[in-house]
């Protein structure tokens, strides 16, 4: 499909792509790996045509249709995630059109056997395209889609300017799997993804009907979805038909040969060197030292790669002593509006404990997060243990750094008394040295940043660290000195995480939000995984049962007559027509109020009172959303009925 032949990149003096070539077939499922900044989000543009290379080509069929998710995008912030998802089907619309007018055109050409040839291929390569993008019921596939990544029905029509950049993702990469392209390129799909939304896409794609290119931080991800990876770094590329753990076995058995061949090569020069000291002052043996010279200067020297590179070096400082219990939370109340995130929230943390908090996006879990280090407001009780000293990494936190300072001023600020002699060598742990630390932070990558923000921490002596998110801008090899510096860490720790691989192994509690309340799993996140995919198969089968076995509703005691029927009919279709008129108003009074909220515009006073009606025109689009429902199937049930 797609040939990489000689391509070459350079970002100033450093070599980015250095006459790199490869190529992408129909069926490749391949993972691009590699170090943050080793280029792989820059091959991914080039390949779908957004970036150009100093020289090299990059040839593909014309009618190659290409799927491209990139990690930042522009939006159409008027539009909802429905019409984005929507658009997919465009090219379904332009097909469906063109089919009537190749046949229009077969009948104006049957002496023209030349053109019948032509639209003959024409309208054989359009059956074929829409066979495979699909020309059905394409609102039932938005909706599924869409719902399948995490949409609620409410949220599918807000507008995207209402959402959060992690939604509008959602809607995009939505649309691109419903494009049914011939080739998906996707760069960090799971950035912003929930736990059961990324097991969503891990199904989808896993017999997705296109060949696939993905970066990805997320090891079982990566694991399960491809078949071949190519590691991008240095300025070339390391190709081997392989799943990512797979290729790194074979990784580490290519070096291991490298350094034996390399000793042995040594072995060799040093026995040759000693030869040629040994007979260059001899004139019957000059020549044989000089062909010996000659020898060595045209050998090939074997370089074993560096596959470890530089990686960070973290390890947190020992934890202060505390008292035996960390945190005690009883009868904590959040909401906002009528929308409620957490119910009497009860917790302990004892000294020591590794727990994770889980849960789908939306549950509130960053909220409990600040309400533990007192950034949220909240009724009930949350207090510290004796002598804790807590440590908070938000999950922006990254863009919370003063950007006019520079990363060695940051460190200094960041530090404690004790610990501003250990700035230099901290920030060397995380791969910042020589004149890296006089950047400024606003120059730097996400993932650099990431960085810094994380040093910051261990400069202060703590013995409660509590993580949301940290290792979304981390490779995999940092994420992987992250994990063993938690193992190793002997405070506790409270960590948000929708990496499942990250997670897995790492703590020994887990605490899911959902439904407003704090439920306590002591089982590893594998194992909470597979129990909620049974309840969620269980809650299925009792529906389509329930399904089955319920009775049609009877609206009236006599049917037998026709008359009557009808009259049930039209009152129905008024009951149907007057509730999606007054979902229309309350939703358009809904939008109005968002809308003034987000331009700052209100005093506290009007804060208050549109948070208040928002809350109760919830309660009311809920409430007239059901009678609609409940109008519309009875409705459906007596047309049948009377047909």
């Amino acid at each position: 499909m797609i040939n990489v032949s000689n391509l070459t990149l350079h970002f100033g003096e450093r070599p980015l792509f250095d006459e790199v070539s490869f190529f992408i077939g129909k069926e490749d499922r391949i993972g691009l790996v590699g170090r943050n900044g080793a280029g792989k989000s820059t091959l991914l543009k080039i390949l779908a045509g957004e970036d150009k290379a100093d020289s090299g080509s990059v040839d593909k069929p014309r009618d190659l249709t290409i799927g491209y998710l990139p990690q930042t995008m522009q939006h159409d912030l008027s539009l909802s995630p429905r019409q984005v998802a929507a658009s997919a089907f465009e090219e379904a619309v332009w097909l469906t059109s063109r089919l009537a007018g190749i046949e229009a055109e077969l009948n104006a050409s049957l002496d023209d056997e030349a053109k019948m040839m032509q639209l003959a291929e024409e309208l054989a390569h359009a059956h074929e395209r829409l066979n495979h993008i699909g020309a059905g019921d394409h609102d039932k596939q938005v909706e599924e889609t869409l719902r399948g990544i995490g949409y609620s029905d409410i949220d599918m029509d807000r507008p995207m300017g209402e959402l959060s950049g992690g939604w509008r993702m959602r809607a995009e990469l939505s649309r691109i799997l419903l494009m049914s392209p011939d080739l998906l390129l996707l760069d960090e799909p799971t950035n912003h993804l929930d736990l059961p939304a990324i097991q969503w896409l891990e199904d989808l794609l896993t017999t997705y009907p296109a060949a696939l290119v993905l970066i990805s931080h997320d090891k079982t991800f990566l694991d399960r979805l491809t078949k071949r990876t190519i590691e991008v770094g240095g300025g070339r590329l390391i190709d081997r038909k392989a799943s990512w753990t797979q290729f790194l076995e074979l990784r580490k058995e290519e070096i291991a040969r490298q350094q034996k061949a390399f000793e042995e090569q040594q072995r060799f020069i040093e026995h040759t060197q000693v030869l040629i000291n040994k007979f260059r002052a001899k004139k019957d043996k000059a020549a044989f030292a000089q062909s010996l010279i000659t020898k060595l200067e045209k050998l090939e020297r074997i370089v074993v790669e560096d596959d470890a590179a530089r990686s960070m070096i973290v390890k947190f400082p020992p934890a202060p002593h505390s008292g035996k219990l960390v945190l005690e939370m009883h009868g904590a109340k959040k909401s906002y509006g009528d929308r409620s995130i957490l119910t009497d929230g009860e917790l302990t943390l004892a000294r020591g404990e590794a727990v994770a908090l889980v849960g789908a996006n939306g549950t509130g879990k960053s909220t409990v997060m600040r309400m533990l280090v007192g950034e949220e407001t909240y009724e009930g009780e949350i207090k510290l243990g004796h002598q804790v000293t807590i440590g908070y990494y938000a999950q922006d936190m990254p863009d919370r750094l003063d950007p006019t300072l520079t990363i060695k001023e940051t460190a200094d600020q960041a530090a404690s008394e004790e610990n501003r002699t250990k700035v230099r060598g901290m920030l060397g742990a995380f791969l910042f040295s020589g004149d890296d630390i006089d950047k400024k932070v606003k120059v730097l990558s996400g993932g650099e940043r990431a960085r810094v923000a994380l040093c910051c921490m261990l400069l202060r002596p703590l013995n409660f660290i509590l993580l949301d998110e940290p290792t979304h801008h981390l490779d995999i090899q940092s994420k992987e000195v992250m994990k063993q510096a938690l193992k190793d860490y002997d405070g506790t720790f409270l960590i948000v995480s929708h990496d499942r691989d990250f997670l897995h192994g790492l703590t020994n509690r887990l605490l899911e939000v959902k439904d407003g309340r704090l439920r306590d799993h002591h089982m590893d996140i594998l194992e909470l995984i597979e129990r909620n995919k049974e309840e969620a198969s269980m809650n299925d089968t009792r529906k389509q049962v329930a399904a089955k076995a319920a009775p049609v509703v009877v609206k009236s005691d006599d049917r037998n007559s026709r008359k009557d029927q009808e009259k049930e009919l039209r009152k129905l279709k008024t009951q149907v027509q007057r509730c999606e008129q007054e979902l229309g108003k309350l939703e358009g009074e809904q939008k109005d109020l968002q809308g003034q909220l987000n331009n700052g515009t209100l005093d506290t006073k009007g804060m208050e009172q549109s948070y208040t009606r928002l809350g109760e025109l919830t309660s009311l689009i809920d409430s007239c959303m059901r009678e609609w429902e409940r109008a519309g199937s009875d409705l459906e049930a007596l047309t049948k009925e009377v047909v």
